[in-house]
């Protein structure tokens, strides 16, 4: 930090505000328990007061920011801030400068290097925003971190955002609204104080950045105003540059303070900041004007002495709300590791019992699923799932379709000839017709209800499968291994319990007639039938005749038979894939608890993204608490 003098080319004593000792060791630790909460991404999650330096474009922030931090930062024509800069700056007694900057480039990646000189700093935010944006004229709401520590430093942390532009060559006029609400995503928030950067020599009721402030702090509560370039005042007005100086032109509760940066020549001349801070010193006390403000009214060093000020204020004020915020979020994270367990138990007897607990877990929720004693959204329920199955045969007709109807007649035509008076060659057609077209038609829907079926067991299989075991990978694969050949020797046996079903199905000729024989009436029907028949009938009249009674023999077959394998293969079904897959499942699995020795190497692999997590979770848990205990020092 520069060191203002002067008291010997003045004759008057100089003027150095300092932060006493005191004030510094309760201010440093409290600034580091906000960039240790900051750090860990909760600035989304909980209010961190900070202070937002706005200011239109080319007004002369980076100067400003030059001058109480020490370092250079980058300078240039057009949008030079294209990306919001948190200065964290800290004191310390001993020797030696040291910073690091992070930030992410456009494509997520993460960076962080550290610097070796206050020069390197200009070309190292300079490298950051390039790697953030696609051109000089785009800007980016990523955030770059910049930690400076050396025995200058203030203890102070800043968020430098980009100015107001009015037009870029890539974004044109659409910059602007870019800009305005990038700032206002910062300023609008009741923690953070707003540094609005104001240069003396242009009217002040056309700087944007003021009208922003007041747009959002209209009682200027949290407004502090620096006014830059006095040396530029024009001629005349400087009654008027005083009277805004002095706070009483347009007043702010927080009130100003007036700087003077280093002008472009000096720059050019390569000078230092401390020079820098001796000629503002020399400035302001002669002035022929501006010699009347208070000696805490204008200089660099006041402003950052103000900010620090200012920002301790501003935090320890919001103490118990982000003491209540950080209790929250370390409730939240508790939540989570409780649920994450603490990873693979070290003794043999710890593993032993996971064991079981997982295994009993598996195969009791497999059972509660099955029997529809519990539905959840990520598994559902089996047996519901299977009872809704049952109705595959319903879109079977009991009539026979026209082929069964056109097979009939065909089989009657070519039996024509065969018969004999009082017989009949009906009943036999039934039979093939049953089997040769009904069967069929039905063989595949059972066939698909059982595959059907099968998936579903397979799916609810894999997703308790990962739900119980799934923070340990190569035991889970284990146990799925396990599980398919299991559901794979159900699936063969309730496949032969439907080709049983179906064999006992197959029809013959004294089922369909006592099925399908009418009350006698004076003789047998076949008889009576015959008798009846008129002389002169046609082939073509017993054809159709003998064809409506085959039909109405299968219709009256099929309507029964329809109900009967509903209920019998879907019986079949939920018996082998269902309940007895449920049993084989706890019978198989229990067995591997009475020699649990080859399966601990499996459950001591647990997956490396869950101990990640916890890794991770447990690292901001150790963060947040120091926070607290920092926190709770005020």
């Amino acid at each position: 930090m520069a060191q203002s003098s002067g008291a010997s080319q003045s004759g008057e004593e100089s003027f150095e505000p300092e932060l006493n000792k005191a004030f510094r060791d309760r201010l440093k630790p409290c600034l580091d328990a906000i960039d240790c909460l900051r750090a860990q991404g909760l600035q989304k999650d909980v209010r961190l007061p900070a202070i937002a330096v706005v200011g239109d474009q080319s007004v002369g922030k980076s100067s400003v920011l030059e001058s109480i931090s020490g370092i250079d930062l980058p300078r240039g024509l057009g949008i030079v801030t294209r990306c919001p800069l948190m200065l964290s700056m800290r004191n310390r007694e001993e020797a030696g400068w040291s910073a690091r900057i992070k930030y992410k480039t456009k494509t997520g990646e993460g960076r962080e290097k550290k610097l070796t000189g206050a020069s390197e700093v200009g070309q190292a935010i300079r490298d950051a925003q390039n790697e953030m944006t696609n051109s000089s004229g785009e800007v980016s709401e990523q955030l770059i971190e910049l930690w400076v520590e050396s025995p200058e430093s203030p203890d102070l942390t800043l968020i430098d955002l980009p100015g107001i532009a009015r037009y870029s060559i890539d974004g044109g006029g659409a910059i602007a609204g870019l800009t305005k609400s990038l700032i206002l995503s910062y300023i609008e928030k009741e923690e953070i104080l707003i540094l609005v950067v104001i240069p003396c020599h242009v009217d002040i009721e056309t700087v944007e950045a003021l009208s922003l402030a007041k747009e959002v702090d209209p009682e200027s509560k949290r407004t502090i105003g620096v006014l830059t370039c006095p040396d530029l005042v024009n001629p005349g007005s400087e009654s008027e540059v005083l009277a805004l100086m002095q706070n009483r032109k347009i007043p702010l509760k927080k009130g100003y303070v007036s700087v003077r940066c280093r002008t472009p020549q000096q720059l050019k001349d390569n000078m230092s900041l401390q020079q820098a801070a001796r000629e503002e010193e020399v400035f302001f006390r002669t002035h022929p004007h501006f010699r009347a403000l208070d000696k805490f009214e204008y200089g660099t060093k006041t402003l950052a002495v103000k900010l620090s000020s200012e920002l301790y204020e501003a935090i320890k004020h919001n103490i118990p709300e982000l003491m209540r915020e950080v209790q929250m979020k370390r409730e939240d994270i508790c939540k989570k590791l409780e649920t994450m367990g603490c990873g693979p138990p070290d003794s043999i007897e710890e593993m032993k019992n996971l064991l079981v607990r997982m295994i009993n877990k598996f195969t009791t929720d497999f059972a509660n699923v099955s029997t529809g004693t519990i539905v959840t959204s990520q598994t559902g329920c089996l047996v519901a799932a299977a009872s809704t199955g049952r109705h595959w045969l319903t879109r079977l007709s009991s009539a026979p379709s026209q082929s069964a109807v056109t097979a009939a007649k065909k089989d009657i035509e070519e039996q024509r000839g065969c018969e004999l008076p009082g017989f009949d060659n009906v009943y036999p057609v039934v039979e093939r017709l049953v089997r040769n077209h009904f069967l069929k038609l039905v063989r595949e829907p059972c066939s698909n209800f059982l595959v059907s079926v099968n998936q579903e067991v397979d799916e609810t299989v894999r997703t308790l499968a990962d739900l119980v075991f799934g923070d340990y990978p190569t035991f889970n694969q284990f146990i799925k291994e396990v599980c398919e050949g299991i559901r794979t020797g159900q699936v063969d046996l309730a496949r032969e319990q439907i080709r049983n079903i179906f064999t006992e199905e197959e029809p013959y000729n004294e089922k369909l007639r006592l099925q399908h024989r009418k009350p006698e009436s004076g003789g047998k029907s076949g008889e009576a039938s015959i008798s009846s028949e008129k002389p002169a009938a046609t082939m073509q009249d017993i054809v159709e005749r003998n064809t409506q009674r085959v039909l109405e023999g299968a219709e009256a077959y099929i309507r029964v038979a329809v109900r009967r394998l509903q209920d019998t293969i879907t019986l079949a079904v939920m018996h082998y894939m269902l309940h007895k897959m449920s049993d084989k499942l706890r019978e198989s699995l229990i067995v591997l608890v009475t020699e649990p020795q080859p399966l601990f190497d499996k459950l001591r692999e647990e997956n490396p993204l869950i101990s990640a997590k916890r890794r991770h979770l447990a690292d901001r848990m150790e963060k947040l608490a120091a926070a607290e205990q920092e926190l709770a020092r005020f």
